[in-house]
């Protein structure tokens, strides 16, 4: 797997820990609403990490942020552990990010297709627009998922081609 989407747990404020909600059940072993650290979070490491399948934390180990949360740790001067305030910010921003790193992922991955060359190079823009977008809190605040996914399906009849 390509490092850029990577996730690096070490250098990350536990968003995902924080940001995302789940419901007891097969996946996980308590509900848990979106904005509320998890009760096994302790700091930003978790206490059962070792033995999140057998406590019943599946959905945690297929959980992949592609990266997104040292990215987002790393734009923010703070975090929510120490300013409770910031958590709202930090959630915001782990969602966008993970939507640019979902996007930059299939767009990397669309680079093995069979392009023209006309295609190749606004696939190519699209990959240097969205390393943009991982640079700045303004940028990845304007970031809209939609618009991109909209690019993306304009790949669709080489998808089929190639196929």
């Amino acid at each position: 797997m390509n490092p850029e989407f990577l996730p690096d747990c070490s250098n990350c404020a536990a968003l995902c820990c924080l940001a995302l909600a789940f419901d007891a059940g097969d996946m996980f072993a308590h509900d848990k609403p979106a904005g509320l650290p998890c009760h096994n979070l302790d700091g930003f490491s978790c206490s059962v990490h070792a033995d999140l399948a057998d406590r019943g934390y599946r959905g945690c180990v297929t959980f992949d942020c592609l990266g997104a949360g040292q990215r987002v740790t790393a734009l923010f001067d703070d975090t929510w552990r120490t300013r409770p305030k910031m958590a709202g910010p930090m959630m915001e921003a782990f969602r966008q990010m993970r939507a640019v790193q979902e996007l930059h992922q299939m767009l990397f991955a669309a680079q093995s297709l069979p392009l023209p060359e006309g295609k190749r190079v606004e696939l190519l823009n699209s990959i240097a627009a969205l390393e943009d977008v991982k640079t700045e809190l303004s940028t990845l605040a304007r970031f809209d998922p939609a618009e991109a996914k909209l690019w993306l399906k304009s790949l669709a009849p080489f998808l089929r081609s190639a196929g």
